[in-house]
C-alpha cells in the first residue's frame, strides 16, 4: 500500500521493480526507454509535460475508464460498456486539480483482483465522500482499478500523481476554492436520474421530484410532483437500498425537520430507489445537488486558499519545498530552468 504524497519513483521496467533515475547525460535514452515501457503497459506514448519533467506516458488505462495527468490536472474519463457502473456512465467524466489531492493510495492487489488507485482530497472538496454513507467508498470517481498485469504502470502513476500534488500544493497559484473544486466532480446540469418510483430533475436552479412510476405510493402518485428551489434546499441525503430496505434520495429544505417515524410511501421529500435500479444514479444526483448548494453560499469566512499550499505556513514549509525540489533536480527529475523558476517563485513569499 503506497499512501500519501511523497517523492517520485522512476519509471518501473516490465520485468523488474523501480530503479534509480539515470543522470542528465542518459536523458535522451531515458525517454525512449520511457516510451517502450509505457507502449508495453498500454500507455499512450505522447509527450506531456509534467512538474517533473518530459514524461512518455499520457493515460492510465483500468477496467472501466482511464486518467490523463500533467502537472495541474487529473483528468478521468469513464467508458460505457455494460460492465461499467452506472455511476460513472452517467457521469461520463470529470477533472481533480493536483492542489486538492491530499493523498495517494495504491495497492497492487492480487492476481485475480488487480491494482487499485485511489485519490483522497483536501477538506470539503470531494462531495460524495461528504455524503457520509459508510462501506460505499467504491462508489467514487476517485477510484480506477486495473488488471494485474498493469500493476507497475499503475504504481509509477500513483508517485508522478502523488509528486505533482505535492508540488501544485507548495507553489503559489492563485485560489483554489474547495466548491468549485466539488462541482468539478459532479454532473453539469441539466441531470435527471429515473428509479422505478419516479425521477428526479435538476436543472442548475431547481429540484424536481416527480412520482409517475409503477412502484409510486398512492400518496405520491396523487402529488404528482414537487419543485425545490436551490436557495431553499440545505442539503441531499442519499441512503443506499439494502438487502430489502429501500434506498432514497432526500431533499432537506432549510428550517423544515421530517419526524423521523414518517414512512417514504408518505415522504414528499423524497425519491425511492429499489435495489440497483435507480441507486447509483441518485447517488450522483445527490452529489450533484450539494455540490451546487455548496457553490451558491457566501464564501465562507477565512476559507483557505488551497492552491497556495504553504503560503500560511511560515518559511520552514517554503524551505521545505525547496529542498524537495533540489532533490527532485538532483536526480534529474526537474531540469534547470524549472528548478530556477520555481525557487524563485517560493522565494518571493518570504
Amino acid at each position: 500500500m503506497v499512501s500519501g504524497v511523497g517523492s517520485a519513483l522512476p519509471p518501473p521496467s516490465p520485468g523488474g521493480r523501480p530503479g534509480a533515475f539515470p543522470g542528465k547525460s542518459a536523458t535522451a535514452s531515458r525517454r525512449t526507454r520511457e516510451a517502450d515501457r509505457a507502449r508495453a503497459f498500454g500507455a499512450s506514448s505522447a509527450p506531456i509535460r509534467l512538474g517533473l519533467g518530459l514524461v512518455y506516458m499520457e493515460e492510465l488505462r483500468g477496467h472501466h475508464g482511464s486518467w490523463r495527468i500533467d502537472d495541474e490536472t487529473v483528468r478521468i474519463r469513464f467508458g460505457s460498456g455494460r460492465r461499467v457502473p452506472t455511476l460513472f456512465k452517467s457521469l461520463g467524466g470529470c477533472s481533480v486539480p493536483m492542489a486538492a489531492v491530499r493523498e495517494v493510495d495504491f495497492d497492487r492487489g492480487s492476481r485475480k483482483h488487480g491494482w487499485r488507485l485511489r485519490l483522497r482530497l483536501v477538506e470539503d472538496t470531494d462531495p460524495y465522500a461528504l455524503l457520509g454513507v459508510p462501506g460505499h467508498d467504491t462508489l467514487t470517481p476517485l477510484l480506477i482499478t486495473g488488471p494485474h498485469e498493469g500493476e507497475l504502470l499503475a504504481e509509477y502513476f500513483s508517485e508522478q500523481i502523488a509528486a505533482s500534488a505535492r508540488l501544485a500544493r507548495g507553489t503559489p497559484a492563485g485560489e483554489l476554492d474547495p466548491r468549485e473544486v466539488a462541482r468539478g466532480l459532479v454532473a453539469r446540469p441539466p441531470l435527471q436520474v429515473r428509479t422505478a418510483e419516479g425521477s428526479a430533475s435538476f436543472d442548475g436552479t431547481r429540484v424536481r421530484l416527480q412520482w409517475d412510476g409503477w412502484l409510486a405510493s398512492t400518496v405520491k402518485e396523487k402529488e404528482k410532483s414537487r419543485d425545490y428551489q436551490l436557495s431553499e434546499i440545505e442539503s441531499a441525503q442519499w441512503y443506499p437500498p439494502v438487502d430489502i430496505t429501500e434506498g432514497y434520495l432526500r431533499i432537506v429544505l432549510r428550517g423544515v425537520t421530517i419526524p423521523e417515524a414518517t414512512a417514504l410511501d408518505n415522504d414528499l421529500f423524497t425519491l425511492a430507489s429499489h435495489g440497483s435500479k435507480g441507486s447509483e444514479e441518485t447517488l450522483l444526483m445527490a452529489a450533484t445537488v450539494n455540490a451546487h448548494v455548496a457553490a451558491a453560499e457566501k464564501p465562507r469566512a477565512g476559507a483557505a486558499a488551497l492552491g497556495a499550499g504553504a503560503a500560511d505556513d511560515g518559511g520552514e514549509a517554503v524551505f521545505a519545498t525547496i529542498r524537495e525540489l533540489g532533490r527532485l533536480h538532483a536526480e534529474g527529475l526537474l531540469t534547470d530552468e524549472e528548478f530556477s523558476a520555481k525557487k524563485a517563485q517560493l522565494l518571493d513569499r518570504l
